[in-house]
């Protein structure tokens, strides 16, 4: 039996995501010694366990905080829920029309290229995310091919063990068989620790305040993901208003999606986490400190959530398809309607529509996120954005 073994193997190191006043920094390393990456630069850590004596040098010149490429609404807070003067009360909106599938002339809604969305305060940690997978994928390979020849190796070497001619007569070749399967085991079992050190370890030290607040918002969102429906809104135009007869200002392509906790397989953790489909991009994963917009292993970003922006609004929804148990029905258009919303009588066989109150989550950031949601039950859309505002605060004041 030909034998190949690994020729090397480099375990990854553990990453520390540590939440401060100063905000986030990154730590990559294992025992005493740990390279480092926050607000104050980029350093290296030593110390001697036990002794009390530790050593830090920087890794690079001394700058400032680097200024945010983020750009906001006036007055409004990084990361935080806002609602327009106009609308005072929930769903101010002008009603909307959900089309047909692969309507004509919709703008897309959709967040730019994963390459382009993360952070650059979280690139080391996507780095290293990109060499666990890789690594990963070359032990995988390996492993897979090694169980399969365990259980050739064995299968024979039990065959030949249950009997008695071949076993004797054949002494030598037994034995054979006996060390090919114990190596073969052996290989298997080898490659099975390195695919375990080939995950990346991640640790969050965080704050009680951080803590608690990531709870609170987990609830919420477990409340708002048992919502009757929730869609992703993925297309959208300008309704003319005249030429289509409808009372709608907005006519919008949406499909359904879910949301539940889960993780994600980047990370090698046991954080259950809000997860949000996404039908024409890369689903959302909001941990503690950082959100990940993933695609495959291959593509995804990681983002800061003093880069990311929700607006959580209420909206008044044309409703064609059935309205939802938990939703309320605010109002009744026309299929066909004129400017002051009457039913246009030239057409025969004219019919009411129910307008429904949704909740809707906007998600953007000045690197490309751009993602839209609908949520049939609005109240718990209301909730969940509080509950967001309070993390993103902790957060911020890293306590």
């Amino acid at each position: 039996m030909a034998w190949r073994f690994r020729k090397s193997f480099s375990p990854l190191p553990g990453v520390r995501l540590t939440l401060s006043p100063r905000g986030i920094s990154t730590s990559v390393g294992v025992g005493p010694l740990r390279i480092s990456s926050g607000s104050r630069g980029s350093a290296i850590t030593a110390r001697i366990p036990g002794a009390g004596l530790s050593f830090r040098q920087s890794l690079a010149s001394g700058s400032g905080p680097r200024p945010s490429q983020r750009t906001s609404m006036p007055g409004v807070p990084a990361g935080s829920t806002r609602r327009d003067p106009e609308e005072a009360t929930p769903f101010a909106f002008s009603p909307a029309l959900a089309p047909l599938t692969n309507a004509p002339g919709l703008q897309d809604i959709r967040s730019a290229g994963s390459g382009a969305l993360t952070t650059p305060g979280l690139s080391e940690v996507k780095r290293l995310l990109l060499q666990s997978h890789k690594e990963l994928g070359e032990v995988r390979k390996d492993l897979a091919l090694w169980r399969d020849q365990e259980k050739s190796a064995v299968g024979k070497y039990k065959s030949w063990a249950t009997g008695w001619l071949l076993r004797k007569l054949l002494k030598k070749k037994f034995e054979q068989l006996r060390v090919s399967a114990e190596e073969a085991t052996a290989h298997r079992t080898e490659l099975e620790e390195q695919e375990r050190l080939a995950k990346l370890q991640m640790q969050m030290d965080l704050p009680p305040g951080v803590k608690d607040a990531f709870h609170r918002f987990a609830d919420d969102f477990s409340v708002m993901a048992g919502a009757r429906k929730i869609w992703d809104t993925v297309g959208e135009r300008a309704a003319n208003r005249v030429a289509e007869r409808t009372t709608a200002s907005r006519v919008v392509e949406r499909k359904p999606v879910r949301f539940k906790l889960g993780t994600c397989d980047l990370l090698d953790t046991d954080w259950a986490v809000p997860h949000l489909e996404n039908a024409n991009g890369g689903d959302l994963y909001f941990y503690p400190v950082f959100a990940i917009y993933f695609v495959t292993a291959e593509s995804f970003a990681l983002l800061e959530y003093s880069e990311l922006n929700l607006d959580a609004l209420g909206t008044r929804f044309i409703e064609e398809e059935g309205v939802p148990g938990d939703s309320q029905v605010i109002g009744q258009t026309w299929a066909k309607a004129n400017k002051d919303g009457s039913p246009d009588k030239r057409f025969n066989g004219n019919y009411q529509i129910p307008i429904a109150a949704y909740g809707k989550l906007l998600f953007r950031s000045a690197t490309g996120m751009n993602e839209e949601y609908m949520v049939s039950n609005a109240e718990s859309v209301t909730a969940f954005a509080v509950s967001w505002q309070t993390l993103v605060q902790a957060v911020r004041v890293g306590l």
